[in-house]
Order: structure tokens, then sequence, then C-alpha cells
């Protein structure tokens, strides 16, 4: 009977140790993901801010000049916009004076390696 005791006893210790490193393995992973989700949330949002900026410094010019610049570095020359090049790729495409230009902005993706 001691037998019985001490091998239930060795087995429920293994379920014990292999139950913890099943659950440490799970947390592991789940932060894992919970730091990449915010990290490309955080990216997101960047890339709106930049978009808002062009979009701001755009109708402020519209307000007063009356008419919307023909291009983005006018922006970056008189109205103190700034642009991170480094990092975002700028389409700026003025329809005309009177409307509002087509303003995107894509994230520049650095890959090491390539070539």
């Amino acid at each position: 009977m001691r037998g019985r005791v001490f091998r239930a006893r060795r087995t429920s210790e293994t379920l014990k140790i292999v139950s913890f490193v099943v659950i440490a393995v799970i947390l592991v992973i789940l932060v894992y993901i919970g730091i990449g989700n915010f990290g490309s949330a955080h990216e997101q949002r960047q890339l709106e801010i930049a978009r808002d900026a062009v979009v701001r410094a755009a109708v402020q010019c519209y307000a007063l000049e009356s008419r919307f610049p023909s291009s983005l570095q006018y922006l970056v020359d008189n109205y103190g916009l700034t642009i991170d090049e480094t990092k975002y790729i700028y389409y700026y495409r003025a329809e005309g004076s009177n409307f509002i230009p087509r303003i995107e902005i894509f994230p520049i993706n650095k890959t090491e390696g390539i070539g």
C-alpha cells in the first residue's frame, strides 16, 4: 500500500510541474501576441497623426489663402509642416485650388538583407 501512495504522490507532483510549465508557456505566448498587437496599433496611430498633420496644414492654407496648395512642399516651406520621409511615403495630389487634395501616407517597410 505504501508503494501506491508513493506513486500517486509522485504522479501528482509531476502533473503539477507539467501544468505549471504549460501555463507558463501559454502566458509567454499571450504576452508576445499582446506586444505585437500593441506595436501594430501604435504604428497605425502614428500614420494617422502624420496624415492629420498634412490635412490640417492644407486646410489652414485654404483658410488663409482661399486655395489649397499645389504641392506638399509648399506646406513644408510656408506652413511649418514637418514630414518624415525616412519613415513614410507621402502622396499629395491637388485636384484644383478649391478642392481638397488627395492625401495618402504609406509606411516605409525597411527590410534588411534584401539585395
